[in-house]
């Protein structure tokens, strides 16, 4: 039954939203007894042992550097904010001490607004004087309060306008919005160990004057996950141009507490002359066994909040295999949860999905994040699935969310065959009057609005329905 929201129920979705997103970012972290736990510091030393908070080290090298074995923990301290990105070892925890809030991980290795120069090329375009090698995804101003809009260009020379029209390119003086950017990393593109330069319009003038911190996106995960058993707790994770936490096939990762913001937008690749832009949240693509993610507050994403992914095509195993997406606030993603696995080349190649479940998650406006300058725009959903295989041998369960407001689709959940379909029980979905609910069932799917014939249908049961 669709029912016309009342202000109770709008006012306890708000209240029930700031309650989580006050336990994420006051969570603590307790470490395991018995373990090696290796500190680090903003006033550490990377020639000490990091045993101890006395002997921390500082940078994020000194990971590199050193073997960290299974079993171990290693702290970073809270208020500090450390550059790049790390890979992490098999079996270790990465988590915080002391006081204050989440250590800091960013992807961006300056701060625009006080390392480098923006230099007037012509008027109202500045270029930064520090070169980067990788795609700048975007460049955001101020924690949020302002951000980029990426001129992308293709292999044609012709600036990338939607998926249907093209314009020819005449270098940086075509930027004329306010706040657009294109990074000139000539015929390369995408990456060039030369690097080149980032040329930003800005009609309020000098970019460093206007705002007090500019962060940029550069195309690497800030984690990258280097073996199975990690797990990452307590850490703040921003400003990467592919994603935030990203691994290929793993068993027992987890990630709880964290906070994931401002992540995406570098291109991954072109197909058929068009660019494929990265930036998912926390990401496997492959297979999996016991994937945890719990408590963690993401928003802004370019693509997906959270998802595990394998494409159509090859011929290799994959199996996805307790997943647990629990208790997380995920808001202003382009999705906020996406899975899917596809079709294999080779009939007899082993690939399903068992035991996933997805519980007591509050979804927020998806659609109207940064990643709404993508030029595919009407694809958002909090739930997606896309029209996959996405075989299952299990159960699949999607139970007990608050699922609030989509520019586009709230569900897109498609199948290969009805009997393989998510369980929806106990949630509650909240969606503007004559908007879309979106896909559900055996593909080819058909687009459902958000209206009585839609919602009560039989599968949707068991569910509540508000329109605003």
């Amino acid at each position: 039954m669709l029912m016309t929201a009342p202000a109770s129920v709008l006012n306890s979705v708000i209240e029930q939203t700031e309650k989580l997103k006050s336990e994420i970012l006051s969570s603590a972290h307790e470490p395991k007894v018995g373990c090696q736990i290796y500190y680090i510091s903003p006033d550490g030393s990377d020639t000490d042992d990091g045993h101890s908070p006395d002997s921390a080290w500082k940078t994020l090298a000194a990971l590199a550097e050193h073997k960290i074995e299974p079993g171990s923990e290693v702290l970073f301290e809270r208020g500090g904010v450390w550059r790049g990105s790390f890979t992490a070892s098999a079996g270790v925890t990465y988590s915080a001490y002391g006081d204050g809030d989440k250590p800091r991980i960013y992807g961006s290795p300056f701060d625009g607004a006080k390392v480098g120069e923006w230099v007037e090329v012509a008027p109202t375009i500045y270029r930064y004087s520090e070169k980067f090698c990788d795609d700048c995804g975007c460049i955001v101003m101020d924690g949020g309060a302002a951000h980029g809009l990426k001129l992308v260009v293709n292999y044609e020379n012709e600036i990338a306008v939607d998926n249907i029209t093209k314009a020819p390119f005449n270098g940086y003086i075509d930027l004329t919005t306010d706040l657009q950017f294109w990074h000139d990393l000539g015929e390369a593109a995408i990456n060039d160990p030369d690097g080149g330069y980032i040329y930003l319009c800005s009609k309020e003038g000098h970019p460093a004057e206007r705002f007090n911190e500019i962060e940029f996106l550069p195309r690497k995960n800030v984690i990258q996950i280097g073996g199975e058993g990690v797990t990452i707790d307590n850490l703040t994770i921003m400003y990467g141009g592919a994603h935030g936490i990203g691994s290929g096939t793993t068993k027992d990762l987890v990630v709880t507490n964290c906070v994931l913001g401002w992540i995406g937008g570098s291109l991954q690749y072109y197909r058929n002359g068009r660019p494929v832009r990265y930036g998912n949240g926390i990401e496997i693509y492959g297979g999996c066994d016991n994937y945890v993610i719990d408590h963690c507050y993401v928003y802004q994403i370019y693509d997906a909040g959270i998802t595990h992914q394998l494409s159509s095509g090859g011929d290799g195993d994959c199996t996805m295999n307790h997943v647990r997406y629990t208790n997380n606030l995920i808001e202003y993603c382009t999705y906020s949860i996406e899975y899917f696995l596809g079709k294999p080349d080779r009939e007899s190649a082993v690939r399903w999905m068992s035991d996933i479940d997805m519980r007591n998650n509050i979804l927020r406006l998806t659609g109207y994040g940064w990643g709404d300058q993508r030029p595919d725009k009407t694809t958002a959903a909090h739930f997606k699935g896309w029209d996959h295989y996405n075989r299952l041998i299990g159960s699949f369960t999607i139970e007990d969310n608050i699922v609030e407001c989509s520019r586009y689709m709230m569900i897109h959940c498609g199948t290969g065959d009805n009997s393989w379909n998510p369980t929806l029980c106990g949630n509650t979905f909240i969606q503007y009057a004559d908007g879309q609910f979106g896909r559900y069932g055996e593909y080819p799917t058909e687009m459902l609005m958000y209206d009585e014939e839609t919602l009560s249908n039989e599968e949707f049961d068991g569910n509540e329905f508000y329109s605003i």
